[in-house]
């Protein structure tokens, strides 16, 4: 496995690199400090996944899209001290596959490299319940509605289990325990009168 990761500071270039090998020991982690660099190497090897800073100079949006077309670049996790409430949703819209802020934990920083290369979507808790909030708000409000019935958490909850996270992975994230979600998702289950995630996503795509 190999990981390229583009910032523009050493300590953070060294600590991400730090956190990947901690986590993945087999993968090998190359680093870039300014996108001119990165794109050379890009010119010349592939990667199976790109962890980038998009506040560096000549870094935006453009970038990631140029970075997807090239197709060596792998999975693109942006990394980013910029503000998630406005650049994490036109980064996934743009080509990459999760945003992150750079104050999360470490922990949070495992489970987005590890859901970004199972091909999932990673937000943050906080741009989960925006998007949450969106959907709700689109759906007839009237008292037939069943989303009207779902408590907070379980809103939160349900968007992380129609991504295919499973229950250990998002009592981590949440910092919940496994039993508690595993309650959380039967009750979502139950108030939705669904027997499974296929069922749930279904009558999602309805409510839509």
């Amino acid at each position: 496995m190999k990981i390229l990761v583009i910032d523009g500071h050493p300590l953070m270039r060294a600590a991400i690199k730090r956190e990947v090998k901690d986590h993945k020991p087999q993968a090998r982690v190359m680093l870039a400090a300014q996108l001119e660099e990165a794109m050379n190497v890009i010119e010349n090897q592939s990667f199976d996944m790109t962890i980038i800073e998009i506040g560096i100079p000549g870094a935006g949006m453009q970038t990631i899209r140029e970075m997807r077309a090239t197709g060596r670049v792998g999975k693109i996790l942006v990394y980013s001290s910029m503000s998630e409430a406005t650049y994490a949703l036109p980064a996934v819209s743009s080509g990459a596959h999760g945003f992150l802020s750079k104050q999360a934990s470490g922990d949070e920083l495992r489970i987005a490299i590890d859901m970004v290369l199972e091909s999932k979507t990673y937000f943050s808790t906080t741009i989960q319940e925006r998007l949450l909030s969106q959907i709700i708000s689109n759906v007839s409000s009237s008292d037939h509605n069943p989303l009207q019935a779902l408590s907070a958490r379980e809103r939160l909850v349900m968007p992380l289990l129609l991504d295919g996270s499973k229950v250990f992975a998002i009592a981590k994230m949440l910092e919940l325990k496994e039993s508690t979600i595993s309650t959380i998702k039967a009750n979502i289950y139950k108030k939705l009168k669904v027997k499974n995630i296929v069922d749930l996503s279904e009558k999602m795509k309805m409510l839509g």
